[in-house]
């Protein structure tokens, strides 16, 4: 695929049960994001995928296929942050498979999980985030709450009021 490819033929859905992705998300994604995936192990994310698979609300997992390829995926949960107990629901673990990236998936994913958040009732949403990638969610409408040490690294805890998209 060509970066820049347009996503009409995208289509973002909850993760369902028994989904043929799960292993592979999981071993991937754990790969990638290691402990912040808030889980010890690739088997233990795995679970947590199979959890959110089955729930009608939080966590949920929405998951961004074409022509039946998985291309990415992001989570939505209760609780991310475990100092910030009091923020919730979170955007987790966006990922887009790397051959996939730069083609709008992302932003596609987050409006999903922004439009999630809403639908179960919710008027803001979190993430934290480090390096460059607190600019990627300004330009979208997030605005930064705090800056904090967290697992090791200065994270930027970020808010979208969902209301006001």
């Amino acid at each position: 695929m060509a970066p820049g490819r347009p996503v009409d033929d995208l289509l973002i859905a909850p993760l369902t049960p028994g989904s043929p992705w799960r292993t592979e998300m999981a071993a991937e994604q754990y790969d990638y994001w290691g402990p912040l995936t808030g889980h010890a192990s690739a088997q233990r994310y795995a679970a947590f995928l199979e959890q959110a698979a089955h729930s009608d609300g939080l966590p949920r997992v929405l998951v961004a296929t074409r022509s039946g390829a998985l291309m990415g995926s992001v989570n939505l949960m209760a609780q991310e942050m475990a100092i910030r107990p009091q923020f919730t629901p979170w955007l987790g673990q966006l990922f887009v498979r790397e051959n996939c990236r730069a083609e709008g998936i992302g932003t596609r994913l987050v409006d999903a999980a922004i439009s999630h958040a809403g639908a179960l009732g919710y008027g803001a949403l979190f993430l934290f985030t480090s390096g460059v990638l607190p600019g990627y969610y300004r330009k979208r409408g997030w605005t930064d709450v705090e800056t904090v040490d967290y697992l090791g690294k200065p994270r930027t805890v970020m808010r979208f009021d969902i209301g006001a998209a």
